[in-house]
């Protein structure tokens, strides 16, 4: 019986750093089944976009990590995100599940909180991290990460965001 991953990547500026933490472990794992989930609205066009996404993400981390080959599952389910995580880990059932915490609330406390597997919470160390701005979410969303910030925040948050996020050889990525 062979352990089972479970990443879950929400489509943000963030979800490269979650990948590469899971894809970390995977490498330590080689007989291990991958799955990479997301969670996606209603909508049947919002629901193949983020197959193309998470294709796309997937394969080029494990290409970065030297597993192009490696076998993978990808969920996309149609939900919120707590429901759609805390099944996919119930239904396998996971021996890790990896999900990100950058910012307060974060869904991956109440994820966290109820699936019954061991749980890496990815985020960035430090202090306790403030709501994000709704301005800002919008922002990157409609620029689809492109643009991190919104006008208000865009000159004070970039030095404090690049200079938290450690270092990487592994995976290219303009958030390295």
């Amino acid at each position: 019986m062979s352990t089972k991953i479970v990443i879950a990547l929400d489509r943000s500026e963030y979800a490269e750093i979650v990948l590469e933490h899971g894809l970390d472990h995977a490498t330590r794992e080689p007989a291990a089944e991958l799955h990479f989930v997301t969670a996606v609205s209603d909508a049947r066009a919002d629901a193949e976009e983020a197959t193309t996404w998470l294709d796309q993400l997937v394969r080029d981390g494990l290409e970065a990590f030297g597993m192009p080959d490696r076998r993978v599952i990808l969920h996309v389910r149609r939900g919120r995100s707590v429901p759609v995580v805390a099944a996919l880990a119930a239904e396998l059932p996971a021996d890790l599940l990896v999900l990100g915490r950058f910012h307060v609330p974060s869904d991956a406390d109440v994820i966290a909180s109820i699936v019954e597997c061991p749980t890496l919470v990815v985020g960035i160390a430090g202090t306790e991290l403030e709501p994000q701005c709704p301005a800002c979410a919008e922002v990157r969303r409609a620029s689809e990460g492109e643009q991190l910030f919104c006008e208000e925040h865009a000159g004070d948050r970039d030095p404090d965001l690049v200079n938290r996020l450690p270092p990487s050889t592994s995976i290219p990525s303009r958030m390295w």
